[in-house]
């Protein structure tokens, strides 16, 4: 039984670690989106925090606390509740208090799509009109930055002037500044 506790609390710990380096590879411009089929992609860390950053994270707990435990020699049907009530209890403590108040002290409460709708952006990369990509958002003197899809599907250059249309989430879906009047100009010449 120590060795399924070793094992659990090494392998939840590596995968903790590695999902989190490549969330921070993520925000360093590394792209490691997923491709659909239509040609559009979702960024990778969308499926981390929720679900998979969960899991490895219930796995090392139920590691570290089975190894604090063991040597009391409880019988299983004392050990088995408490290592999962102590994985669960960690999972919504991150989740529901250490996530939200690192959020606001990092950038503040994110404004909604709705907010921000009609505000103009910047794109900090260059947004394939196939793909995704990120822009920055100035709302109430404060900078945000969120993923974001071309509306017509059109490249976006890196520093280019953006307006938000709508979103959905955290992604927003943006168009060049007055790009509607050029769609409408190609359409009546066909």
């Amino acid at each position: 039984m120590r060795v399924f506790f070793i094992v659990c609390a090494v392998l939840g710990t590596i995968s903790a670690i590695g999902l989190y380096v490549m969330l921070l590879g993520f925000r360093i411009k590394i792209n490691l989106g997923f491709s659909l089929p239509k040609g559009k992609t979702i960024p990778i860390e969308k499926f981390i925090p929720q679900t998979i950053y969960g899991y490895t994270v219930f796995i090392a707990v139920i590691g570290y606390a089975g190894l604090l435990l063991y040597p009391l020699d409880m019988p299983w049907f004392f050990l088995v509740p408490i290592l999962l009530m102590s994985g669960m209890i960690v999972n919504f403590i991150g989740a529901y208090l250490l996530l939200p108040a690192f959020e606001n002290f990092w950038g503040g409460k994110r404004p909604t799509p709705e907010e921000i709708e009609g505000c103009d952006a910047t794109a900090i990369e260059n947004i394939s009109g196939e793909g995704y990509g990120r822009v920055r958002v100035k709302y109430l003197e404060r900078k945000y930055i969120f993923d974001c899809i071309s509306v017509y599907h059109t490249d976006i250059m890196k520093g280019e002037t953006v307006t938000v249309v709508t979103g959905e989430g955290e992604l927003l879906f943006v168009q060049k500044q007055d790009e509607i009047f050029e769609v409408l100009k190609e359409d009546n010449n066909v």
